[in-house]
């Protein structure tokens, strides 16, 4: 118990709590569905308090009125939203407390009023005013500044793909991630945004890391390299293919990968929960997976490693061992 009384919420259980609260706006909500969610609420005390804050978020969410602050409401409680990032993220607040749900500067907020965004599962494909053609990944975001004077981009969220113009007459393209700047006047490269640092992959020609903290000081990667940085440093340099990611050709490769490595990487393209049993995780896979249908790619690692789908709810799958 906190000092006021109420049981500490975990992330898992907040999360759980969120990810209940937008399946039952689903049309047609089946009666096992509600039945579960019931038990689920019933099986301990944290649960149903966190249904209940749930609620008051649903609540607090549609009687806000800023208008800065809409697009997180529609974003939270529109059912095919970018479910994955709306659990993740809201289940975090939902944990913190109704304080945090004001924030006018989070990172929700700042995502959906992006110039360009994803979906969960969609890579995008653009052409900016300056000819560049930027790749978007699922669930990311960017925002652009690209004229006759300034090539400016900033990512905000996921991952990019992006090919330099050979119309920008040499002028140099700058990508903003959190941690620095990236900039190439000819280059073809990709820029993930990870939780602590930014990886970024040269695919053709050069370009210049700058981290926050060391702008004064950047580091030059050239075609078939791969580095991370942070505000501070840049580290793990090493080769990569010159070939684009295969992210950007719609296909997930996997060569003798851990499963739960694997998993992550896959539960980036689907929305809801996508786990495996803890005694599963040391598994091996291998193969090149089509990310249209994420369904057919746990079927068929499944059927490989002889393993069972269990579905809870339709956003809420696990692999475990299979019954004998």
């Amino acid at each position: 118990m906190n000092s006021g009384g109420n049981l500490l919420i975990s992330a898992e259980v907040a999360e759980q709590a969120m990810h209940w609260h937008l399946e039952l706006q689903e049309q047609g909500v089946s009666e096992a569905t509600l039945a579960a969610w019931m038990k689920w609420r019933q099986a301990h005390p944290t649960h149903e308090q966190a249904w209940q804050r749930a609620e008051t978020f649903a609540q607090r969410m549609r009687e806000m009125r800023a208008p800065n602050q809409r697009p997180l409401v529609h974003a939270t409680l529109r059912p095919m939203s970018s479910r994955r990032t709306v659990l993740k993220q809201l289940g975090v607040l939902l944990a913190a407390g109704a304080g945090s749900w004001y924030l006018k500067d989070s990172t929700q907020i700042q995502d959906w009023s992006a110039d360009y965004h994803s979906r969960i599962g969609e890579q995008r494909r653009l052409m900016l005013i300056d000819g560049s053609k930027v790749q978007l990944n699922t669930d990311s975001a960017i925002s652009a500044d690209t004229d006759a004077q300034t090539r400016r981009i900033k990512l905000l969220r996921g991952e990019i793909l992006v090919s330099n113009s050979t119309k920008a007459g040499g002028r140099l393209l700058s990508v903003d991630t959190a941690q620095g700047r990236l900039e190439s006047s000819q280059a073809q490269f990709n820029v993930r945004q990870l939780g602590e640092h930014s990886q970024v992959s040269v695919h053709q020609g050069t370009l210049l890391i700058k981290p926050g903290a060391l702008a004064n000081q950047p580091a030059l990667l050239k075609a078939g390299e791969q580095a991370s940085f942070t505000s501070s440093q840049v580290f793990d340099r090493h080769p990569v293919a010159l070939s684009p990611p295969a992210w950007s050709q719609g296909m997930l490769v996997a060569q003798g990968q851990r499963l739960d490595e694997f998993i992550e990487d896959l539960r980036r393209y689907r929305r809801g929960h996508l786990a495996c049993d803890p005694s599963l995780a040391g598994l091996r896979v291998s193969g090149t997976f089509p990310l249209g249908d994420t369904e057919k790619v746990i079927t068929a690692v499944a059927d490989t490693l002889q393993l069972d789908v269990q579905h809870f709810t339709r956003y809420w799958v696990t692999l475990k061992p299979r019954s004998v």
